[in-house]
């Protein structure tokens, strides 16, 4: 073979397009098609962790018609330099994250597209990898076609989701595991995504596991036994598959309140009060609406026709006696 011939077959592909990615799988995010091709076995076993316990839900076989698809590559190598977490950035339909010259990945929104480059290392490493590539780019590009995503949990009871909003150390997660352990169905611990467009306000969830922050071993017992990790954000924390903890689980449900978590710190009655909408909008418009105009206006539009629920603030000390009046609150709105 002459040289020339060899520079050819060498630079014939120079970015990659045509680099065979043999492993490929679908899953079902919030109910909701995703396609993964990559040629890393440890990416698609991440992957599997993340989304595999999603079914398809009977309603949305549409959304395998050209669903948004993730491309990861990695190289036969590890990092020259350790990887440095970043801050997402994003631009119209474009988000990128950007961890050094070898790790990093590009999301397209309005094409539902996510290509990502990682060096070997930050593929065996299920949780930075899960963490900062696999979970992000996922339910962004999901989130971007079919929700708009809110920082709250969920619960519901008789068919009604009730979403749980607050800041952070309001104690989201801990008031919905406490109302699944008196028998409400669970739904999130703090992402739950509104369905677009949908005249029901039917709220998802990611029900199959579970983030507590290591503090709430205090709250539960039985989380005595499990162990705490040290999560890439640098926070301890103790994630559980809910299967582990005999709560019923729900992947979606039809809301009927919002309700905004005023945790008080002394020993006080659980009670509710009006919350007022306008605040209730500027409170819920924290998670950002990403994507190009489309994709924004129709998120724009999902969280006015949500924001027509009922909507109070939850003033509260003990988990149990929470629990009784959003109870009686959900109950009594028959």
């Amino acid at each position: 073979m002459t040289s020339a011939s060899q520079s050819l077959k060498t630079h014939s592909d120079p970015l990659g397009y045509n680099l065979p990615l043999r492993l490929r799988a679908r899953y079902y995010p919030m109910g909701y098609a995703l396609d993964l091709e990559t040629n890393s076995e440890d990416v698609r076993r991440a992957a599997g962790w993340i989304w595999g316990k999603f079914p398809q839900a009977s309603h949305r076989e549409d959304s395998s018609a050209n669903p948004p698809t993730m491309r990861v590559i990695v190289a036969g190598k590890n990092a020259t330099a350790p990887p440095v977490p970043s801050m997402p950035r994003g631009q119209n339909h474009l988000v990128s994250f950007i961890h050094g010259a070898e790790n990093f990945a590009v999301c397209d929104l309005g094409r539902g597209f996510t290509w990502a480059c990682l060096t070997q290392d930050v593929a065996r490493d299920a949780a930075y990898l899960r963490y900062h590539f696999l979970e992000p780019a996922g339910y962004l590009m999901i989130d971007a076609r079919h929700f708009r995503a809110l920082h709250a949990s969920c619960v519901a009871l008789d068919g009604r989701a009730v979403v749980l909003c607050g800041d952070a150390g309001a104690g989201k997660t801990s008031l919905a595991y406490g109302c699944a352990r008196r028998g409400w169905t669970y739904l999130s611990d703090d992402a739950t995504h509104i369905v677009r467009e949908s005249p029901d306000r039917i709220v998802a969830g990611r029900p199959y596991r579970i983030r507590f922050r290591e503090s709430a071993r205090r709250l539960f017992p039985e989380l005595q036994a499990f162990t705490p990790e040290l999560r890439p954000n640098g926070k301890l924390d103790i994630e559980v598959d809910t299967g582990a903890l005999g709560i019923a689980v729900a992947l979606e449900c039809r809301a009927s309140h919002i309700v905004f978590l005023n945790r008080e710190p002394g020993p006080a009655r659980a009670r509710t009060c009006p919350f007022p909408r306008a605040e209730a909008e500027a409170r819920l418009a924290d998670p950002i609406c990403y994507g190009d105009e489309r994709i924004r206006a129709a998120q724009q539009r999902t969280l006015q026709h949500f924001l027509q629920l009922p909507t109070c603030e939850l003033n509260y000390s003990g988990i149990d006696d929470a629990e009784s009046v959003l109870r009686a609150l959900v109950r009594d709105a028959r």
